[in-house]
């Protein structure tokens, strides 16, 4: 038993530490449902290594950890830790015993720890992998998991072999040899990608460190020529500063002198502004006082105007309203005479119906006897009388209230006139017309609107383009100027290729060439390297015209450079040998090409060299040549007629034929590129072109729009103008129509009001008919009555107190309407003394107001103010005066001031530019020179650099050599037409091919190393399929017997399914049960399945 303990704390139901002790034999754990002896088995996988948390009957990581209880607590994290025996070193590792210990926190961070160490999940797993404790392992038989051996497919049940053949660990190691192989791809293609930045690079810094030793050349001879010319330019700057600054100091004490008198001259003008200034300011001041007084005079000038104005008005109001009063004062005192007469009618009436109802009254006192018909048809009588007067007296007061209401209607015709017809015909055709005008012209408007849009659109149509050809223009422009630099690069670099080509053979302008030999001929790339290493400095020789060329080369030559020359008219060459040898090529005056002018030179200087395809051939030939021939081989290697043998290296880089090559390859590119900077300004210029016709048609559409702007905004102020007038019309139309009609509705309330009381008048007649009908009846009856005289006495005595009271009513009526007619009469005077009363009191105001009173008051104080300003304006002009010839005398010695200021400060300008001209001859001889020590005068100071080693002083030079000065310009367009250098190319270049090496020799490592881990893969493959098949065969034999004790009968067996490639080859299961035929799982129940599965894992942990 090699399990021998298992701790657990904080793992799902095992809150505290509970420790689990296995001894040797069986150990079976027994206990209720949910107790957790499903949850150790889970612990023991879980500790193992099992990442699926489905098979530990879990979601995450947190379901691992005991989740507390009522009691309890929930745990920060769950451990367990499994302790097997490893005394007889079944495990790879140096311990007896073995802990291995897995940790889960809350936070899902989990930890592997082996014998009390933290460790990885790998190294848990590479320690398990080739002892039969994998996390995929069937040692470990969980709830489940014996049905799904059965449930696998072929190709995947293969791995419950491989676990027991020991091979998953190899197979591991070979998916994670795999992988970093293909890491390693990747990593391959990415070097080979910076290989392939780099070898392009290589040449470019090739180049810039060639150009950098050539500047460097340069710079050095620049350098002495710089150092005499700044020793003279130094000594004539420190000349000029001497004579400056006597010159300054000079003018100086000149322009002293005269600022001194400008100032005694000044102060005596200064005085004279203080004195005006202080007249000025009392002047001011009571000039201020006299506008102060002159804006109230005004103010009060106007209040008087306006108060007159009222006055005016006030006065013809009064004037309007006098007429009006005696009028109404007569109509008044008519009403108060008729009121009157009618009051004495009506008491006169009164005391006739108390005298009637007092004879009624006796009458009735002496009449005792009346029967009951009479008392009848008395009441009725009563009432009828009662009812008619009622009815009289209704009918009175609505006889008054209508001559009221005609009366108010007469006036309300009279007041307000109606609207005459032709006007308001008029009014309707004015407004017609304005609505025809403003229609016309808001018409107008939208036309020009619309132009205008339609305009803006093609503008900004146009000005989008416009935007867009500019932008295209930026872009050409931008792309011109780097060709345009391109092609001054390459136009240095062709100069300079051009100097350096012809730096070896350079000889006076003035001697007529027709150029070297290199520059004459062209010579194939096959056998550049052969005829370069047989002719060498030959291919430098000078072609001259004659022979006087010659002489003069010879007169005028420096002796001590090296130089080849020919002429046309003295050149004698040799015809060569035929040469019958396969490996002879031929001369090399028939493999070249040259211009007819060189035809001579090259068949003299190349007719003797004989180009063969290697060095043994040349040796060889080189035997059997005349005296004076070469044989040239692609190497390099020349041999002489004579038996001498030249390896000449290969200088490719510093060759003449080098030279003349990348000069005529930069012709090339210069030409190609001039070609395309001249297409390039072509379209530039056609660019511009477009861009200004564009632009001037949107100059165009924007000066239309201007206009159209100008002629929309006239038409917009027309057709405000129209609408205001329209506007104005129509308000007066409306307001005559609202007029109209309230005059209307007021009259026609009024008609209405009439009818309505006429046909209430007209019905109290009729009623008032119906009642003396009524009255006449019942008198009839009572006077067929017995008692007919008395009752005629009585009804005589009522008809008299009826018609006495009806003419009481009537009366009574005549006099409300009377009273009515006056208090409207006593109204309408009572308003009109009141606005006469306050026109008067208005008026009794304007009479007392003090405005004009204030008016004269300010009229006298300002004729005060007035004389004491006219001395003071006197005086302050003798005073200006005065002030004007001091200022003409100060401006005389101010110009005289000035030109001397002038001198002085232009000889301290001219001082400091000498001194700035000497600082910046300074800096200029330190960017130039760098540190050097300067020699200074007595009265100059200037930076002295430390007495350290390299620092030299400037010479002193008094005279300057003739031609220093263009030789130092022509060495600087040199450096400038050499382009930017690079001062670092020749390390970068030096570093560059050091990687551009050492990456490449360890792609050649990688490569081999690749080769050699590929081999070791096919090697263990075969190894791992021999192992599996191994245990196969194994395993079938033991899952035989198994079979058939667990069925007791029967026989099963393994079947691969790919013996030819044991690879990829899945194991499947033939089981024939007994007294039945062979048949595949899927046809077995459920009970032979498990034991088909208890079979299977049997027989793999018995292997």
């Amino acid at each position: 038993m090699r399990l021998k303990k298992l701790v657990l704390q904080g793992y799902k139901t095992f809150a505290s530490k509970t420790e689990f002790v296995f001894d040797e034999g069986i150990t079976a754990i027994v206990g209720p449902n949910g107790s957790g002896k499903s949850n150790i088995a889970d612990a023991v996988r879980w500790v193992l290594g099992e990442q699926s948390y489905s098979t530990l009957r879990g979601r995450r990581t947190l379901d691992m950890i005991f989740s507390g209880s009522q009691s309890r607590p929930r745990a920060g994290m769950a451990q367990a830790i499994l302790t097997l025996d490893n005394s007889d070193g079944w495990l790879p590792i140096d311990y007896s015993e073995v802990e291995i210990g897995r940790r889960a926190h809350r936070s899902g961070e989990n930890e592997y720890i082996l014998n009390g160490q933290k460790v990885r999940l790998k190294d848990i797993s590479d320690l398990l992998a080739t002892s039969g404790l994998a996390e995929r392992t069937y040692t470990i038989i969980g709830q489940g998991l014996v049905d799904k051996a059965l449930s696998l497919r072929a190709e995947e049940r293969r791995a419950l072999f491989e676990e027991a053949a020991g091979i998953n660990h190899y197979k591991s190691r070979r998916a994670e040899t795999l992988r970093r192989l293909q890491e390693t791809q990747r990593n391959l293609q990415r070097i080979h990608d910076i290989l392939a930045e780099i070898r392009p690079r290589l040449n470019s810094l090739r180049r810039q460190a060639t150009r950098a030793q050539n500047y460097e050349q340069l710079t050095a001879d620049l350098q002495n020529l710089l150092r005499t010319w700044y020793g003279y330019r130094w000594e004539q700057a420190k000349l000029e500063v001497r004579r400056a600054r006597k010159t300054a100091v000079s003018s100086e004490k000149t322009w002293q002198a005269s600022r001194q008198k400008m100032r005694t001259q000044q102060e005596n003008g200064d005085d004279l502004r203080r004195q005006i200034h202080r007249l000025q300011q009392q002047t001011s001041e009571t000039q201020n006082k006299r506008d102060g007084l002159r804006d109230q005079l005004e103010i009060a000038r106007r209040e008087v105007a306006i108060l007159q104005e009222r006055r005016a008005s006030v006065q013809r109001r009064l004037q309007e309203l006098e007429p009006e009063l005696p009028p109404l004062a007569q109509q008044q005192q008519a009403a108060m005479d008729e009121l009157d007469a009618a009051t004495a009618e009506l008491m006169t009436a009164q005391a006739t119906l108390t005298q009637a109802s007092e004879q009624l009254q006796t009458f009735n006192a002496n009449f005792q006897s009346q029967q009951a018909a009479i008392n009848k048809w008395q009441r009725e009588l009563d009432q009828s009388i009662i009812g008619q007067r009622t009815g009289q007296t209704r009918l009175a007061k609505l006889q008054g209230q209508l001559n009221q209401l005609r009366e108010q209607l007469a006036e309300q015709e009279a007041q307000q006139p109606s609207l005459d017809d032709a006007e308001s015909v008029k009014l309707q055709a004015e407004v017609e017309k304005l609505t025809a005008v403003f229609s016309t012209t808001q018409q107008k408007v939208d036309d020009l609107r619309q132009k205008r849009h339609k305009v803006q659109a093609e503008r900004q149509l146009l000005i989008q383009e416009l935007k867009k050809a500019r932008r295209s223009l930026r872009e050409e422009d931008q792309q011109l100027n780097r060709q345009q630099k391109e092609l001054a690069r390459l136009e240095a670099q062709t100069e300079m290729l051009n100097q350096m080509r012809h730096r070896e053979t350079a000889v006076n302008a003035n001697i007529p060439i027709q150029g070297n030999l290199a520059e004459l001929i062209t010579i194939p790339a096959a056998h550049q390297q052969a005829i370069e290493a047989a002719l060498r400095t030959g291919l430098a020789t000078l072609l001259l015209t004659d022979e006087a060329a010659l002489w003069q080369l010879l007169a005028e030559h420096n002796r001590d450079e090296t130089v080849a020359v020919a002429t046309l008219d003295n050149l004698n060459p040799i015809s060569p040998p035929q040469v019958d040898d396969k490996a002879a090529i031929g001369w090399a005056d028939s493999v070249v090409s040259s211009k007819k002018l060189g035809a001579p030179l090259v068949q003299l200087l190349l007719g003797s060299v004989l180009l063969v395809v290697d060095a043994q051939a040349a040796v060889r030939l080189a035997k059997s040549l005349p005296a004076g021939c070469v044989a040239a081989a692609p190497d390099g290697t020349v041999a002489h007629a004579g038996g001498l043998v030249e390896l000449v290296g290969q200088s490719a880089q510093n060759s003449v034929l080098a030279r003349e090559e990348a000069w005529r390859e930069a012709q090339a590119s210069l030409a190609a590129k001039k070609e395309s900077v001249a297409a390039l300004e072509t379209a530039v210029n056609q660019q511009q072109n477009n861009i200004q016709s564009q632009q001037d048609k949107v100059d165009g559409l924007n000066n239309e729009e201007q206009q159209l702007g100008k002629r929309l905004n006239e038409a917009r102020q027309k057709a405000a103008q129209a609408q205001r007038e329209l506007d104005l019309q129509t308000q007066q139309q409306q307001f005559a129509q609202r007029q109209q009609a309230a005059q209307v509705e007021v009259a026609a309330r009024l008609q209405t009001r009439i009818e309505t009381l006429s046909a209430q008048a007209k019905d109290d007649a009729a009623e008032l008919v119906r009642l003396e009908t009524a009255v006449t009846h019942a008198q009839t009856e009572l006077d067929s009555l017995p008692v007919a005289e008395a009752q005629q006495q009585r009804d005589t005595l009522r008809q008299n107190i009826g018609a006495e009271q009806t003419i009481v009513d009537g009366r009574r009526a005549v006099v409300d309407s009377r009273r009515a007619t006056l208090n409207q009469f006593e109204q309408q005077l009572t308003r009109l003394k009141e606005r006469q009363a306050a026109l008067q009191r208005q008026q009794t105001e304007f009479a007392q107001n003090k405005h004009e009173q204030d008016r004269i008051r300010l009229q006298d104080e300002m004729e005060v103010l007035d004389s004491q300003l006219a001395p003071m304006k006197s005086r302050l002009v003798e005073l200006q005066d005065e002030l004007g010839e001091v200022e003409e005398e100060t401006a005389v010695l101010q110009k005289e001031a000035h030109d001397h200021e002038t001198i002085y400060t232009q000889a301290k300008i001219g001082f400091s530019q000498q001194k700035s001209e000497i600082e910046g001859l300074q800096e200029r001889i330190k960017a130039d020179l760098g540190i050097v020590a300067l020699h200074y005068d007595d009265d100059q100071t200037g930076p002295t650099p430390l007495p350290i080693s390299g620092v030299q002083a400037l010479p002193k030079i008094k005279e300057l050599p003739d031609d220093i000065e263009e030789t130092i310009l022509r060495y600087r367009g040199q450096m400038q037409r050499m382009g930017a250098i690079n001062p670092d190319a020749p390390e970068e270049y030096q570093e560059t091919q050091d990687r551009f090496d050492f990456m490449t020799e360890q792609v050649e490592d990688m490569n081999q190393t690749e080769e050699r881990l590929r081999t070791v893969i096919s090697e263990l493959d075969e190894l791992t399929s021999r192992a599996f098949a191994e245990t196969v065969d194994k395993v079938n034999a033991v899952f035989g017997e198994t079979f058939t004790q667990l069925f007791g009968g029967g026989a099963g067996r393994l079947l691969l399914t790919d013996p030819d490639d044991l690879t990829v080859s899945g194991v499947d299961i033939i089981a024939r049960l007994p007294n039945r035929r062979e048949q595949g799982l899927a046809l077995l129940s459920g009970g032979e399945r498990s034991l088909t599965a208890a079979a299977l894992i049997f027989s793999l942990l018995k292997v």
